[in-house]
């Protein structure tokens, strides 16, 4: 692919979600870990002819989790993580950055950082930032239904624009404006755009229009599977098996009812019958990203000066009747980007 296009940059990512932030912590408190890390990270790059890493460390000053992660309906595994230390994780993250930059020379360090105000604190956004490249700012996730607090029932964007009338107070445009107040240039934030929407339960509005905001409270439709089954994610999609979670492709193929909020420009789904993929259930409610939303953001980044947007991720794009992809959302976004 590089071969075919000089300008690709292919860059390593290191981390994630389920990839225990202890492990993060432990490393950015020993300098002998550090120098281990650098040597090993330079080998990869080499090796694959990669441009730089990407560092997913979700996240400094974490506290301690057990998650299950999903194999199938009836298997699952459990990632134990004793979480993160603070202020020590907060202190070491601008020397550990210094030592992996300083290693990498003229490549790419870029990171996957929080859009959760008291996770930006924890970063030492100010300090850190003079050795980040990009900061990968994932914006989205402002709020999931999978989970079992009550405080998960209330429907709201996954990754709105700007603050929803109702719901929740956070958004994109809110964690770029604290970013800046904290000091990192807007020229190294990427802001992320989800290919994916959250999904509740409530049929008391089918027949409804009320549907049609954020707000309302989600009832346990107890359709996901294992550990899930008693949180407010409505069942989950037949493709990614996510409970409360439907791709930008299972929902063109299920077909919801829509309306669009261009307050936070957030597109809603509400399913009043039995979708067209004969699988998702009535009275599933859900908000996602679709074209409209995509441009918005995009647009944003561009007139707001930023380095750009990027997707997570390309698996959930758009297919066609015979399965085969037509990256509606990816292209649109290309094109709306043009030369930025």
């Amino acid at each position: 692919m590089k071969s075919a296009n000089p300008k690709l940059k292919l860059i390593l990512s290191i981390g994630g979600w389920n990839f225990p932030s202890s492990y993060f912590s432990k490393l950015a408190a020993s300098s002998a870990a550090m120098t281990k890390f650098t040597t090993s990270v330079n080998s990869w790059l080499s090796q694959y002819n990669a441009d730089g890493i990407d560092l997913d460390w979700e996240y400094p000053c974490s506290p301690a989790r057990s998650d299950p992660v999903e194999i199938s309906c009836t298997q699952f595994q459990t990632v134990s993580d004793s979480g993160g230390k603070c202020p020590d994780d907060s202190n070491n993250l601008p020397t550990f950055l210094r030592t992996v930059k300083t290693a990498l020379g003229s490549k790419l360090l870029t990171f996957a950082s929080q859009a959760a105000k008291a996770n930006e604190a924890n970063m030492n956004l100010k300090n850190c930032t003079a050795y980040v490249d990009k900061w990968h700012v994932m914006s989205y996730d402002y709020t999931v239904s999978d989970l079992p607090d009550s405080s998960a029932a209330k429907m709201s964007p996954n990754a709105p624009l700007n603050n929803p009338a109702n719901g929740l107070a956070m958004s994109i445009s809110s964690t770029v404006n604290d970013y800046v107040s904290f000091g990192v240039p807007l020229d190294k934030i990427m802001i992320g755009i989800p290919y994916y929407g959250h999904t509740w339960y409530q049929p008391n509005l089918v027949g409804t229009t009320n549907w049609q905001k954020f707000g309302n409270n989600g009832v346990i439709q107890g359709k996901c599977c294992g550990p899930f089954q008693n949180t407010y994610g409505g069942k989950y999609g037949k493709g990614c098996n996510m409970c409360g979670t439907m791709m930008f492709s299972e929902i063109e193929a299920a077909k919801p009812a829509t309306f669009y909020d261009t307050g936070s420009q957030s597109m809603i789904g509400f399913w009043n019958a039995t979708g067209a993929d004969g699988w998702t259930e009535p009275g599933t409610w859900i908000s996602y990203n679709e074209e409209t939303s995509c441009t918005a953001i995009t647009n944003y980044a561009k007139t707001k000066g930023l380095s750009g947007v990027f997707v997570f991720d390309t698996s959930m794009d758009s297919v066609s009747t015979t399965g085969t992809f037509t990256y509606t959302l990816t292209n649109l976004i290309a094109q709306t980007l043009g030369g930025h």
